[in-house]
């Protein structure tokens, strides 16, 4: 397996984000084009295609997590703790809490209290948390549809029932909430809470801090509590920066669960560890009795390892992986105009694209629901598709660019060849040419 390590920082520029056109790195300046053999790690990615149902040569594309190395400060505090030998019961001590306040007054302005932290081994298994502590079995919740698909799952399994107000796709493909058909959700189905995704996945916004400060207006005339996702927050791509949504206002944090975690954007999702940010005393103690009733306590030593070093030292890495993103991105869009029919939803954070297929739907004749099975069988890959987003999904796929430029060329080789291979493809006699 190829293993690439920096010998420091001062690998990644730590300047300033340009403000002029960005002149992409060649792949052998990059340490995020070093393509690492991830087969045989037990990857859920790499390795588990077949008994996902999925063919073992698909190119995978799904799954939110990165094909790069983590910051070299996090390899190196793993390193020095692994050597240690004992990994006893762990918890968060005083520089640990201090190291999380400074992260968030540095990186959003936004000054919490470490005793607001509650620990948890992932931001879904809080989201599910948070539904439980906070409704009843048959209460209604909120969700934003198309959105990450646990939203609605977290929902039903809790005995639940889902609410959505799906968010509205523009002429200019950004999506956008009608706060009116929102408030008419709110209504007729009384929901109390509502989930969040801040930044959201998979339509790619970066709310910005008026559209997150109208929302917040609406849950206090609606008496709502708000969960928000911001799992991919330190993911808002150059020249954005993600608005937490309970630093709005002190009514805001009142009636905000905050789900964050170094997951996404160090790529530590296996070592399990998030930082749900609660500042109302009774929101917190109810979410701590529930995820205490499910036999939770002390979290991952090696997570808390990995997350302290990462927002103790990991600024700068982070910040020319935002620029590998964006410089990505505009790759992918460049390469998609050699390819009719898919067209790319404007991307403000996180590295999950939302492909728009329905002009090569019409133009191959192809249903929305004979999209995946194109996608993996024709073009091999394997992507998230639309529907699994709910509502508003259909006709899409959602692609995951964290991946060097090699394995990103080769799925987009992919992609053309199946797609102009489908559209010269003669068509189907009809039933009376097979007559004749």
């Amino acid at each position: 397996m190829t293993t690439f390590v920096p010998t420091g920082l001062q690998d990644f520029d730590a300047a300033a984000e340009p403000t002029a056109p960005l002149a992409a790195p060649t792949a052998s300046s990059s340490p995020f084009d070093v393509v690492h053999d991830r087969t045989g790690t037990a990857s859920l990615k790499w390795d588990c295609a077949a008994s996902r149902g999925r063919p073992t040569t698909a190119l995978p594309l799904w799954v939110a997590d990165m094909d790069h190395a983590t910051a070299p400060c996090v390899i190196n505090a793993l390193l020095w703790r692994v050597r240690h030998g004992i990994f006893g019961y762990t918890e968060p001590d005083a520089a640990y809490d201090a190291t999380l306040a400074a992260w968030f007054a540095r990186r959003y302005d936004w000054r919490i209290d470490p005793a607001w932290n509650v620990i948890t081994p992932g931001v879904v298994p809080a989201l599910a948390t948070a539904v439980r502590a906070l409704t009843e079995p048959g209460d209604a919740v909120v969700i934003e549809e198309p959105v990450y698909y646990p939203f609605r799952e977290v929902v039903e399994q809790q005995g639940r029932v889902v609410a959505p107000a799906p968010l509205v796709r523009g002429g200019d493909g950004v999506y956008r909430r009608d706060l009116g058909a929102l408030e008419a959700v709110l209504t007729a189905t009384g929901a109390r809470l509502l989930l969040l995704c801040n930044p959201h996945n998979p339509v790619g916004r970066v709310w910005s801090r008026a559209e997150l400060k109208e929302l917040a207006e609406v849950a206090a005339r609606h008496d709502v509590l708000v969960v928000s996702d911001e799992v991919h927050a330190d993911l808002a791509l150059p020249g954005r920066r993600t608005t937490p949504f309970a630093s709005l206002s002190a009514d805001a944090a009142a009636r905000t669960v905050t789900c964050t975690s170094p997951s996404k954007s160090f790529n530590l999702a296996g070592l399990q560890v998030a930082n749900i940010l609660i500042a109302g005393p009774d929101l917190r103690a109810r979410f701590r009795n529930a995820l205490g009733a499910a036999g939770y306590s002390q979290p991952n030593v090696l997570g808390l390892t990995a997350c302290q070093a990462a927002y103790k030292s990991g600024d700068a890495w982070l910040d020319a992986l935002r620029r590998h993103i964006e410089y990505t991105r505009r790759h992918l869009v460049r390469r998609l105009e050699r390819v009719p029919g898919i067209e790319v939803s404007p991307c403000e954070g996180t590295y999950l694209l939302w492909l728009d297929c329905s002009g090569l739907l019409e133009s191959a004749g192809l249903t929305a629901a004979e999209l995946d099975d194109f996608i993996t069988g024709e073009a091999g890959l394997w992507l998230d598709d639309g529907a699994l987003f709910g509502t508003g999904g259909a006709g899409f796929t959602r692609l995951n660019i964290a991946c060097p430029r090699a394995t990103l060329d080769e799925a987009l080789d992919r992609l053309e060849i199946a797609v102009h291979s489908r559209l010269t493809r003669p068509a189907a006699p009809t039933h009376r040419d097979r007559s004749l």
